[in-house]
């Protein structure tokens, strides 16, 4: 088939057009804008148009899937329509894609990419290699598809706008459920509703793996993921929300009969993917470290993580030190300078006293301009009503204004993390030949 992605350099629909490439197909795709991103797939022999075109999509053209950010009048859609060629949203073009294997889906609000990271180091140290689709790059791979050639897939199953009932798992993961994408559900209640009717389409073969605190009427079996205990996992990844993301990994192993012991060594090795707690390096003595957190939850779950990374502080040269360590037992405690992104106007303003309550273990907080993805300006909220209630909390315009406040004020043993969903991430591109380690990113457009 020839196959034509509007929107391929977004983290899904590009894992997707990496699949559909290595079962044969002639892949193409347009996005707004050149990213290192397209320039991988270009180098993968998939053909990039950069800008909108309605020539770009020929008769010939079997297939067009879509992401669905784009609006109906975009103009390639339009002509597709026109030459009556079939048209599929991402998640339809999923959907399809996991009927082809045992597919394991991850879902939840929260750790659903780090949770499919982790499942497929897990599997692959049993031996057992797995196709798999993810919302960001793996390390180690730096890639967000694996083609594995085993009977198993694992996707990230996304729950706005209910795309993951799209998906046809046999076996499911639910990390949590929790208050997001208010902008499209109804408040809580609605959002627990989609997750019961994906929890309803495991099929009476396969099995649900949720913790205790999440109930789901199903006809498959269900496995109660804190039944591991979530002390005794040993990971290479920061926080108790990992090892909680952990617990529900092995509970796949042992439902899968695959050797929990392999499964835990595969976890051991896991190093993170993109924007998950990640850490960047080292300038001036600060460590720096990045996450696509975008939800109190997650920003919470963020801080507690680094606060438990650096117990004792660190030292001159950023590295973690015990207390016996400084002379006369003095401690200088590390100084946690949070820069903050918030993504969407509507998630701002619905869960607003929620992010007030969720930086409390930061020391400063320097909060850019909302982020407003695929949301039109809303003059009801801004950054500024978020730094007016955030205590050591201080507005910044742009970027440039954050690093210049780095450079000013920020001392050896402090910790820099970057959080949001939006391009904040790029503020490490700004320090360039005055960092070391990896201050590099890879610009893709991530985030609903």
């Amino acid at each position: 088939m020839k196959i034509f992605c509007i929107g391929i350099g977004g983290i899904g629909l590009s894992a997707l057009a990496r699949y559909y490439k290595s079962q044969g197909h002639t892949v193409s795709g347009s996005d707004m804008s050149e990213t290192e991103l397209t320039k991988t797939l270009q180098d993968e022999g998939i053909e990039i148009f950069i800008g909108t075109d309605m020539y770009h999509i020929t008769d010939n053209i079997d297939e067009v899937v879509y992401t669905i950010a784009i609006p109906e009048s975009h103009p390639e859609f339009l002509q597709a329509k026109k030459f009556g060629i079939v048209c599929k949203t991402y998640a339809e073009a999923l959907g399809e894609v996991t009927k082809e294997k045992k597919t394991i889906a991850v879902s939840g609000t929260h750790g659903k990419t780090t949770t499919t990271a982790m499942m497929y180091h897990a599997m692959k140290e049993c031996g057992i290699n797995p196709t798999v689709i993810i919302g960001s790059l793996i390390g180690g791979t730096g890639t967000n598809f694996i083609h594995g050639d085993s009977e198993y897939m694992i996707v990230e199953a996304c729950e706005y706008r209910r795309s993951f009932l799209n998906l046809f798992p046999e076996y499911l993961i639910v990390t949590n459920v929790d208050a997001d994408h208010l902008d499209y559900y109804k408040d809580l209640y609605d959002i627990k509703s989609a997750f019961q009717s994906f929890a309803e389409k495991i099929p009476a073969s396969g099995f649900l793996v949720t913790h205790k605190d999440l109930s789901f009427e199903t006809v498959c079996k269900k496995i109660n993921a804190d039944s591991i205990n979530a002390d005794e996992i040993e990971l290479s990844v920061l926080g108790k929300h990992n090892q909680s993301n952990a617990q529900l990994v092995l509970a796949v192993i042992n439902a899968l009969g695959l050797d929990e012991v392999k499964a835990r060594a595969g976890l051991r090795k896991f190093k993170g993917t993109w924007r998950r707690l990640e850490y960047k390096g080292e300038y001036k003595g600060a460590s720096f470290y990045d996450d696509y957190g975008h939800h109190p939850t997650e920003i919470k779950a963020t801080l507690e993580a680094i606060r438990e990374k650096y117990p004792d502080g660190l030292n001159a040269t950023g590295k973690n030190v015990a207390s016996s360590d400084h002379p006369k037992g003095g401690l200088r405690k590390f100084k946690l300078v949070v820069v903050f992104q918030p993504h969407l106007y509507s998630r701002t303003r619905l869960l607003f006293n929620d992010f007030i309550n969720s930086f409390t273990l930061a020391d400063k907080i320097l909060i850019l301009p909302i982020y407003a993805a695929r949301e039109d300006f809303d003059s009801k909220i801004s950054s500024h009503d978020l730094v007016e209630n955030i205590n050591n909390s201080i507005y910044m315009q742009d970027l440039e204004e954050v690093k210049k406040y780095i450079d000013d004020k920020c001392h050896s043993g402090s910790v820099v993390i970057t959080i949001g969903a939006g391009d904040v991430y790029k503020l490490h591109n700004l320090f360039e030949k005055e960092s070391v380690l990896n201050l590099g990113v890879i610009p893709v457009k991530t985030g609903i």
